[in-house]
């Protein structure tokens, strides 16, 4: 009895820990969120907005990688976007039906006034975390990412 019990324990170990990983993005998420009403930009938006700043101009589909957001989601999150000048949207020459999203300085200048909101909202959650600690969670959620980007399993 005492064996099955054993070997029970890693299974319950990295439900855990999984568990522990969406509780603590939910709430990263939840508290982002309030970080932005005073922006008036959503979530959706604000994630967009970064992903142009390490990749700008991107593809639709390269935003949807980046972010990942649904499709529908990016394409309704682009549009309020471009609207408010945030975004420039073309067409790829290659592929017609394919948007190309650019940042604009509007878009910039936004994302400039929200980033010290978001980044105090990050900084509070690691407020007592060693940076040592720090730099292991880094790797190693870097090596996860990897690992699930490439799973055979879908």
């Amino acid at each position: 009895m005492t064996s099955s019990v054993a070997s029970e324990e890693p299974v319950v170990t990295e439900v855990s820990t999984a568990y522990l990983l969406r509780q603590v993005a939910e709430r990263l998420a939840l508290s982002l969120t309030q970080s932005l009403k005073p922006f008036n930009q959503s979530t959706s938006a604000y994630r967009v907005l970064i992903a142009l700043t390490r990749s700008n101009p991107s593809s639709m589909r390269e935003l949807i990688e980046a972010t990942l957001i649904a499709p529908s989601t990016l394409s309704r999150t682009i549009d309020a976007l471009e609207k408010d000048g945030c975004v420039e949207c073309s067409p790829i020459e290659s592929d017609g039906r394919a948007r190309q999203v650019t940042l604009t300085a509007e878009g910039e200048r936004q994302l400039q006034a929200i980033l010290p909101a978001a980044v105090a909202q990050y900084e509070w959650s690691i407020r007592n975390i060693e940076a040592e600690d720090l730099q292991v969670m880094h790797r190693t959620l870097k090596k996860m990412l990897q690992n699930l980007k490439t799973s055979p399993i879908k």
